[in-house]
């Protein structure tokens, strides 16, 4: 009878959202959701589904929520979209694989980030000049997420990439600020986008690769932002932010882009009655030590100089850490092996701030890194699947990732990984997610809901592979995971 009432209640609830944009409107923008953890009732595994499979959710629910992306290209409003574009790999896909991707969005996932809709380039039709805002897309994300009693973070509001050229304002500082307050004001006060709980204000402003022989302080830590042209920066690490505006320690109201977009982003959270919105700066590659530093040397000021001026109040309240990983193939053809324990210290050095950690984008290639988009290493030709010795080695690692995010619970704010499964992944060819292209689990899976299956929690090493084979057999058997996630 719970089941049939929480159904009904549902419906209705679409019914509503569909029915009247206004009132969706008016009702997004008067229901601001707390911050809880707690897992709400999710569907059964649905029709079809290969096997007995549990709620990652509310495996994890105790320690801190698990999310994901949502994107047009898969679902709109609260039906899916039957195709998607051959440049992510999937071309094709048919509305009963559509519908399964929702329904496992639904049952494991909380709280979801759009993939690309509230991207700048997405939110403004013009390329080269000004054009028309477009909410239509993210409208659809807000209402996906609000339908289904899911928390919503905002992605991204001001980035180097995927940002219209004319709102860097070709060097003219003064015309390049006022791109980036408006943008961050108009997207911010939208009532549609009021109900989000997070946003990511800034996006990757340090170099790609910071030189593991740098010495990075609090002094320099501007050196190696992407667009300084110092010694040893990558010719990629361009940004149109820091080469209209720059970044300077001395008048950083007029001359810093990274403290306007955080300073006018607290700002309206103020204005719109949103004290609590939670402000994240967010990038990729911060377990490489020389990263890392550089990062927390920039909140640190950022937040100690906010503080100082606000009774103590912060100014940036968390970091994403993206975790765009790769296991595998580490040898000269992929120069950055991840190395779990870097991960591990990451974290910690990050808490030490006083701020919250999330982890933000999670995907581990195996064979393949990078985008699919070229230039990238590729050690499995195009078409290839993985091995079974590469799966093994790809859930090994979600294990150990997961049993250090169990360890640090306590400063994460969430754990969000970057899409469902592998064929709609950005990163496609290096299969980098939980559920295969058939959308059945993989090992890496089972690694997730059950870590300590696959890695011993007092060493950090692999089981062998005898006792991960005997948990696969019958997971449910193994006692590891919570009895509520089968139900």
């Amino acid at each position: 009878m719970k089941r049939l009432i929480l159904i009904a209640g549902v419906l209705v609830l679409v019914l509503s959202l569909t029915a009247c944009q206004t009132d969706v409107d008016d009702e997004i923008g008067n229901n601001v959701r707390p911050p809880a953890t707690n897992f709400p009732p999710r569907p059964d595994n649905p029709p079809g589904h290969i096997g007995e499979v549990p709620s990652l959710g509310y495996i994890w629910a105790e320690h801190f929520p698990l999310g994901n992306i949502v994107a047009y290209r898969h679902h709109r409003r609260h039906s899916d979209i039957g195709a998607v574009t051959a440049a992510h790999g999937v071309a094709g896909t048919t509305a009963a694989q559509a519908n399964l991707r929702s329904h496992l969005l639904r049952r494991h996932f909380v709280i979801m980030t759009a993939e690309d809709e509230m991207k700048p380039d997405q939110l403004r039709s013009g390329a080269a000049s000004p054009g028309s805002w477009v909410w239509n897309r993210a409208n659809n994300i807000v209402n996906f997420t609000h339908g289904n009693d899911m928390r919503l973070h905002g992605h991204v509001l001001a980035w180097h990439s995927q940002t219209p050229a004319w709102m860097f304002a070709a060097g003219n500082r003064a015309q390049a600020i006022t791109n980036l307050r408006t943008h961050i004001e108009t997207v911010m006060r939208r009532p549609e986008f009021r109900y989000i709980e997070s946003w990511e204000v800034l996006n990757e402003v340090i170099w790609s690769g910071v030189p593991g022989s740098a010495t990075v302080t609090a002094n320099n830590w501007r050196n190696f932002l992407r667009g300084n042209p110092g010694p040893g920066a990558p010719d990629y690490n361009t940004s149109g932010w820091f080469s209209s505006i720059g970044s300077s320690a001395t008048d950083p109201d007029n001359n810093c882009f990274i403290w306007i977009a955080f300073t006018t982003a607290r700002r309206v959270a103020d204005e719109i009655g949103r004290p609590d919105l939670i402000l994240y700066y967010n990038d990729y590659n911060e377990e490489q030590p020389g990263k890392r530093m550089a990062i927390y040397h920039m909140v640190r000021e950022m937040n100690t100089r906010f503080a100082a001026q606000n009774n103590g109040r912060r100014l940036i309240d968390a970091v994403g850490m993206q975790g765009h990983y790769h296991v595998g193939d580490t040898g000269a053809a992929y120069p950055w092996p991840v190395n779990v324990a870097n991960v591990r210290a990451t974290l910690e050095q990050f808490a030490r701030l006083g701020i919250y950690v999330s982890i933000t984008e999670l995907d581990i290639t195996v064979g393949h890194t990078g985008n699919d988009r070229g230039g990238n290493v590729n050690t499995r030709p195009p078409g290839t699947p993985p091995t079974a010795a590469q799966l093994r080695q790809q859930a090994v690692m979600y294990a150990q990732l997961f049993q250090i995010f169990r360890d640090n619970a306590q400063h994460l704010r969430r754990v969000s990984f970057w899409g469902i499964d592998d064929p709609g992944s950005w990163r496609h060819r290096g299969s980098p997610h939980l559920w295969d292209g058939n959308l059945r689990p993989k090992e890496a899976f089972w690694a997730v809901a059950a870590p300590d299956a696959f890695v011993n929690p007092a060493n950090g090493q692999a089981r062998p592979a005898a006792e991960i084979n005997a948990f696969l057999a019958n997971p449910r058997a193994s006692g590891l995971i919570p009895e509520i996630a089968w139900d």
